[in-house]
């Protein structure tokens, strides 16, 4: 498959770096909010918290299909079907992103997504302990801890399964067009596709140009990248490996599909330019759209966020000082 879309870069992360994961991802904000990714490898000295039974988890299968009206459509549609039309087992392993799509665009009308949304579930038990790297804990060292309990309590990590080989997850952004941290710690690789909030509005004239009315956000839709080759829309792609974290920029548009069955888990946080950039008051609750399947239900108030309270926040929390210096700034902003 011919394409012009590179890959996003990657970063490694060590041991001290991981403790704070929010600070680490600030310092190459302008490379994600240019990719709308980065993904992130683990140095060995890393520690993660401890991993809880997969059996714990109820899992029930997402009972949606991708549909075409005709063979050359390049934008598939989501819709609820009954499981009973097509059996979710395919045993074939997807060699590569070619060998998916060249068997995608040759099957029937429709495919089954084969994916399993958990919310409000994690793999990993908190942790005390700095040490350890702690999901958990993402949403407090971001921008939303200047919302207390209140906001950071509806950002919860959600577990994601794919039943099967060629598991499709569709187009989606995070809630109010936060960021988001997702961590591919098992099974199958992940292939994504990311196009950077810079490119919506260009995607939204050609989707409007195909007489196609669908919500971005929300899982409605999944395109065949020779769609956005063909009309010059930039977007990046990222072969995610397990235990390789994937990182999307606020605004971000991904979908992605694996090559084996796999399990995930994500979890939404904030960086300044969520605010700053107006993505926070980009709100997608009048879509119409089931957004059931969500880790975030409520819209987080933005009124919250005042300047002087983002400008102690990023000091505080995203620089690094010496001891001296985090010792003075102690008082000064103990409320956090």
């Amino acid at each position: 498959m011919l394409s012009t879309a590179t890959h996003v870069p990657t970063f490694q992360i060590n041991k001290s770096e991981i403790q704070n994961l929010i600070q680490f991802i600030y310092k190459y904000e302008q490379i994600l909010k240019e990719f709308g990714a980065l993904k992130i490898q683990l140095h060995v000295d890393c520690k993660l918290a401890l991993k809880k039974r997969p059996k714990n988890l109820l899992i029930s299968t997402i009972t949606k299909q991708v549909s075409k009206e005709n063979k050359d459509d390049l934008v598939y549609s989501v819709q609820q079907t009954d499981r009973s039309n097509e059996s979710i087992k395919q045993r074939a392993i997807i060699k590569d992103e070619t060998d998916f799509w060249f068997k995608l665009r040759l099957s029937k009308n429709y495919r089954q997504l084969n994916i399993s949304i958990v919310p409000n579930k994690s793999f990993f038990t908190e942790k005390k302990s700095h040490e350890y790297f702690d999901i958990h804990r993402i949403p407090k060292q971001s921008l939303l801890r200047i919302g207390e309990k209140k906001v950071i309590s509806q950002c919860v990590p959600h577990v994601k399964r794919a039943n099967s080989p060629g598991a499709i997850f569709p187009l989606s952004c995070a809630k109010q067009h936060l960021s988001s941290i997702d961590y591919h710690h098992e099974g199958g690789n992940h292939q994504w596709y990311v196009i950077p909030a810079y490119e919506r509005k260009a995607l939204e004239t050609l989707i409007k140009k195909e007489n196609l009315s669908v919500c971005f956000d929300h899982g409605n839709i999944f395109i065949d990248p020779l769609l956005l080759d063909k009309n010059h829309i930039r977007y990046h792609r990222i072969l995610q490996c397990p235990n390789e974290f994937v990182v999307l920029s606020a605004g971000t548009l991904a979908q992605s599909f694996t090559e084996d069955t796999s399990w995930s888990e994500s979890i939404d946080f904030a960086l300044p330019s969520w605010i700053e950039e107006g993505h926070a008051n980009a709100s997608d609750l009048s879509c119409g759209c089931d957004t059931s399947e969500t880790s975030l239900s409520e819209t987080i108030d933005v009124n919250l966020f005042q300047p002087e309270l983002i400008q102690k926040y990023i000091i505080s929390c995203l620089y690094n000082f010496t001891a001296e210096e985090s010792i003075s700034l102690t008082g000064l902003f103990s409320y956090f």
